[in-house]
């Protein structure tokens, strides 16, 4: 007896698309809606739509309109619409340096936008070489881990360090800085000459060297960074390179409209005491 095929839509995915259905019906209204007519909009059994709203709700892509039983969309979407405008952006300004800086070095350029505490990847240019460094758009990464994520820590407020700090910072490799102190003193001296180096400190036999990129308002959001194997990139190089990096990140903070003038001072980070 053959094998029953999967459905193409199961229970799950069937779901999820009548939630869409629900958050795209309430936008295309431009005003707040009765469950009533959110089924009917939707093509749905209003007990359907009561509980998807409900749900929507409790995770705030809808809420309350003006009325009890009314809805509207909710803030949760302007931040992911604000996220998704900021990528777009970042990476449309960012591209044309990356580009210039895979060509000068001819080893992979990666972005990193940060998300929250910690980074993604969200562009890349590879290198032409046989042997290059292999990277996913959309991975997350732990900031103290990488030269790329090392140049934003370097710049975020000293209570976010303070509560990353108080989280702990997990081990990759025998390399991985995880002593509060080492690392506080190790982001002063990023800050200070703007570019980080990564020594194999979060895959053993990759080294990297990245840079910040800042916003309008002297935000740091992203940084880039130049990565490849461990045995073509001795540390001499990636530093005679971070002046490059360095420059490349700052074309695109300008694109962005960051003028120097509007970076807050570094911020200044104590030592806890920590086990590495």
């Amino acid at each position: 007896m053959p094998g029953r095929r999967p459905s193409p839509n199961p229970p799950q995915v069937k779901t999820v698309e009548k939630a869409l259905k629900v958050l795209l019906h309430l936008g295309a209204a431009g005003r707040d809606l009765g469950v009533q007519e959110v089924a009917r909009g939707a093509g749905l059994h209003p007990s359907t739509a009561y509980r998807l709203l409900s749900v929507l709700a409790r995770h705030h892509f809808v809420q309350p309109g003006s009325a009890p039983g009314r809805y509207t969309l909710g803030l949760r979407l302007a931040e992911l619409g604000h996220a998704a405008l900021g990528t777009l952006e970042l990476r449309a300004k960012a591209r044309p340096s990356l580009e210039r800086l895979m060509a000068e070095t001819r080893e992979t350029v990666h972005l990193m936008m940060l998300d929250g505490d910690t980074g993604i990847y969200v562009d890349r240019v590879e290198s032409p070489q046989r042997i290059r460094v292999a990277s996913s758009l959309g991975q997350r990464e732990p900031l103290h881990v990488s030269a790329v994520g090392k140049a934003i820590l370097a710049h975020l407020p000293a209570e976010r360090f303070a509560r990353l700090a108080a989280a702990g910072f997990p081990r990759l490799t025998p390399r991985t800085l995880t002593a509060t102190a080492q690392l506080a003193r190790h982001l002063r001296e990023i800050a200070a000459r703007g570019f980080a180096l990564d020594n194999e400190e979060g895959e053993p036999g990759i080294r990297c060297v990245g840079a910040p990129i800042f916003d309008h308002r002297g935000h740091v959001i992203g940084s880039l960074s130049v990565s490849g194997p461990a045995y073509r990139l001795p540390l001499a190089r990636l530093t005679a390179w971070g002046p490059l990096v360095r420059e490349a990140a700052a074309h695109v903070s300008a694109a962005l409209g960051f003028r120097p003038a509007a970076r807050p001072s570094a911020p200044r980070r104590t030592g806890a005491r920590s086990t590495s």
